[in-house]
This record gives C-alpha cells, structure tokens and sequence, in this order.
C-alpha cells in the first residue's frame, strides 16, 4: 500500500472547504451513509421507535388539531431529536471505520469493517453509549413509558444530558476516531500504547477553542440542513396529498429519517475534520510521504491494512 496515494487529498482546509468535501465524500461513498451508518443506527431507530411510539396513539385517535394531540408531537418530536443527538456518535462506528479504510482502499469489504468494529464494540459501546449520555437517556425515558408527561425527567434530567453530550462533542470530537481507528485501549496495560484520555488530550487540547466554535457552526448548519430537508418532504407530502396536516408517516418515519440522515452526513464531517485537526497537529501528511518512502525503499515493515489505492482522489 502506498500510503502517499490517498482517496483524500491530505491537506489542511477551512471549515467550508470541509463541509464542501463532506459533500464530495458522501456522493464517492454513498455506502458510508447508506450501509454503514443506517447499519449502526437501526438498532437506535427500533429501540426510539419503541420507546416514543405510543405517545402519537391520540395523535390518530384525536386528529392533530386538538390540543392534547399537539402536546404529544411536541413530545414526541423534542425526544426524538435529543436521542438521536445523542445517539449519532455510537451509531456511526461501521461508518467511521469504513470511511477510515477507504482514505487507502476505494471500496473496502464490508465484512472486514463489520469484524474489526465488532472487535472493538465493548470499548465504543461503554465510552460512547454510555459516558455520552445515550444509553441512560433511553433508561430514563423506559420508566416514562406508557406515563404521563414528567417535566423533571423529559426535559430537566434529558436537557442534562443533551448538555453534557453536547459539551463532550464539541471539547472532545474525536473519541471515535481515537477508538476505532487509532485503537487507544480504555486504560493502560503491560505495553506503551497511548490511551484513550493521554491520547485525546494531545489531540483536542491544542485547538480547544476552534474546535468549539467548529462544533458550534456545525451544530447551527445541521440543524438548517434537517429543517430545510424536513420540510421540504413535508411539502411534497402536502401537495401529493392534498392535506395540510402531518400524517403518522410523516412523524414516524420521515422525522427520524431526516434526522438520521443529516446525523451521517455529519459523522463525515467529523471524520474529515479529524484528519484536518491531525494534519495541523502532527504534520500527518508528511508522516504519510515519510512512512511511504521507507516502505518504497527498506519494504512492508508492517503489514498493509488496505489494498493500493487506484490514484484517483477526492479533491
């Protein structure tokens, strides 16, 4: 593998420029989102289904002018949003390894990348599923089952959360990289491999302050990007139908659809700026060149990981 032969060209780069190359990125691998994200995410989106379904039962029974029937989208739809916010980064682990192998290999075996995810799952599940919030959002959210609104725990404790989730992104946004394809172990064993705290502070501290202004711009075009996508369906639904009113489709498939979607455009996103931090950090790119010529001229002192690249490379 020639390392200095990447999909990506290895460059650092301004915020639009990496949300432009997201979209580059996402139309050469359609598979990052269509497989691999969608593949980590179906178990969130049947468990979210399950938990905050029923709360839409007097939605259709009462019609979605009356007030009760309000209440509930309204619900309904502020859950829905805060778990999948919560939910992207553990449900972006088979997207952001395959991304990860597709900087060296054009179209890498999915189940290679499903192995070697799998391989790592503990690690991710504990560190992003539950330190990020997700899994004790959704513990939260099991004891309102079938109940009453409960303002102390639907939007006090679950605004805790968000807030939490949120402020770990934005300080610390590559812990998936970090686990899945640096491979940093949780604590420190016999060997001298970095882990995953030592790691993250060499990498996030540095840029603190860009990265949270990064996060935030982010933050802010991801949500125009869902609004505009949402409503845009909306419209299409209202006009094919004749109907100004949200039907249960609307709200139970296409609502978490469109934020499902735009949260896998942003794994891209933050996968691209991991490199772009790594690049401003580390020089990775030249560590690329440096490592490509000694295996040109001493051979393979360690053992590929991907299949050479066929030279084209996204912009």
């Amino acid at each position: 593998m020639e390392l200095d032969r990447t999909h990506v060209a290895i460059r650092a780069r301004s915020f639009s420029e990496l949300a432009d190359l997201s979209l580059l990125v996402l139309r050469r691998y359609p598979q990052a989102i269509t497989i691999g994200f969608f593949l980590g995410a179906l178990p969130w989106i049947l468990a979210n289904g399950l938990l905050l379904g029923w709360m839409l039962g007097s939605v259709e029974e009462l019609g979605f002018v009356d007030q009760d029937a309000s209440q509930a989208q309204i619900r309904y739809l502020w859950l829905t949003s805060a778990l999948v916010f919560l939910q992207t980064p553990v449900a972006g682990v088979f997207a952001t390894t395959y991304i990860g192998e597709a900087i060296f290999q054009r179209q890498p075996p999915w189940p290679r990348v499903i192995r070697e995810t799998l391989r790592l799952a503990p690690r991710a599940l504990w560190t992003l599923g539950v330190v990020r919030g997700p899994l004790p959002a959704m513990l939260l959210l099991a004891f309102t089952w079938h109940r009453p609104f409960s303002w102390t725990v639907e939007i006090l404790a679950l605004f805790l959360l968000v807030a939490w989730g949120a402020a770990l992104r934005a300080f610390r946004p590559f812990v998936p990289e970090i686990l899945l394809l640096e491979r940093c172990p949780l604590r420190k064993g016999k060997t001298q491999t970095l882990t995953l705290g030592t790691r993250s502070r060499l990498l996030h501290l540095p840029l603190g302050g860009e990265l949270f202004g990064r996060f935030f711009l982010a933050s802010l075009l991801l949500t125009i990007l869902a609004g505009a996508l949402f409503f845009s369906l909306a419209f299409c639904a209202q006009y094919l139908f004749m109907t100004y009113r949200w039907s249960l489709g609307m709200l139970l498939v296409v609502y978490p659809l469109t934020l499902w979607t735009v949260a896998g455009f942003a794994t891209l996103f933050r996968f691209l700026s991991y490199l772009d931090t790594r690049i401003r950090l580390e020089g990775w790119e030249v560590e690329l060149l440096l490592k490509a010529e000694a295996r040109r001229q001493f051979g393979d002192a360690l053992p590929p990981r991907a299949a050479p690249p066929d030279g084209r490379r996204v912009a």
